[in-house]
């Protein structure tokens, strides 16, 4: 199964965050699934948020992807909360 991950980035270590995501998918991998994070979605740095933003919806609505996973935290990020949203909208 072809998964999108989304964790919280915005407010922590860039770095924190692209640990967690590599984490969670190694995790993932294992039991078989793709998956792909914000972070190969949208690899070009210095863009705006709404450029990241619209790449990560983009990317989470696509036909290829067959699942959603969030990370901790997610509740308190507005980025998670709307491709949450998204997710449910769309299924």
């Amino acid at each position: 199964m072809k998964l999108y991950l989304s964790i919280p980035i915005s407010g922590r270590p860039f770095h924190e965050a692209k640990n967690q995501a590599e984490r969670i998918k190694a995790k993932l991998t294992s039991y078989g699934h793709e998956c792909i994070s914000q972070f190969e979605v949208c690899p070009e740095p210095n863009q705006s948020y709404a450029y990241y933003m619209g790449r990560d919806i983009e990317a989470l609505l696509s036909d290829d992807i067959e699942g959603v996973i969030f990370g901790a935290g997610f509740h308190y990020s507005k980025g998670c909360q709307l491709e949450h949203a998204a997710a449910k909208i769309y299924n």
